[in-house]
């Protein structure tokens, strides 16, 4: 009798397994499809007009990616806002470009993010990115303002793929 209960018991679960072991793959998995990367400026100052590239590979003309401009902080940032150009290129060839205004404070030392060393800020592009084909692109970010900017532990990029 406690012979049949635990032969039930263990078919009940294979076959549960059975079935439910081909739907573990029918969703979709987070961060599929996410890249990010990231420079450090030497010293943590970024110079005035000089340009961080990031490689794009986009596999196919259909291919589209949402974009972010990441900027992580420490303590020796000297002014509370930026502007940083973005553009996407191949072989001198542009692309598309965005502008963005970056606000990390209010006033110096009154940052917007919350954090004890570095504070993280995303600025999402106004579009997503597309190439009229499939290659190798470069995705350049620039600082426009004529001072340098101090206190930039890291420049990044975060790119998310687009499904239709």
């Amino acid at each position: 009798m406690l012979h049949d209960y635990i032969g039930r018991t263990i078919g009940c679960a294979c076959l549960l397994l059975i079935l439910l072991l081909p739907l573990s793959g029918c969703h979709e998995r987070s961060g599929v499809g996410a890249y990010y990367t990231f420079a450090q400026p030497a010293g943590g100052v970024w110079p005035s007009r000089s340009i961080y590239r990031f490689d794009l590979l986009f596999p196919a003309r259909t291919t589209s990616y949402d974009g972010e401009v990441i900027l992580r902080m420490d303590s020796r940032l000297d002014r509370p806002k930026a502007r940083v150009e973005v553009r996407l290129s191949q072989e001198g060839e542009l692309l598309r470009r965005d502008t963005l205004q970056a606000y990390f404070a209010s006033e110096v030392g009154a940052w917007k993010r919350p954090g004890a060393m570095y504070h993280e800020f995303v600025y999402p592009l106004a579009r997503s990115l597309q190439a009229p084909y499939a290659g190798l692109f470069s995705l350049e970010v620039r600082l426009l303002d004529t001072l340098p900017l101090r206190g930039v532990a890291a420049i990044g990029l975060h790119t998310t793929e687009r499904h239709p």
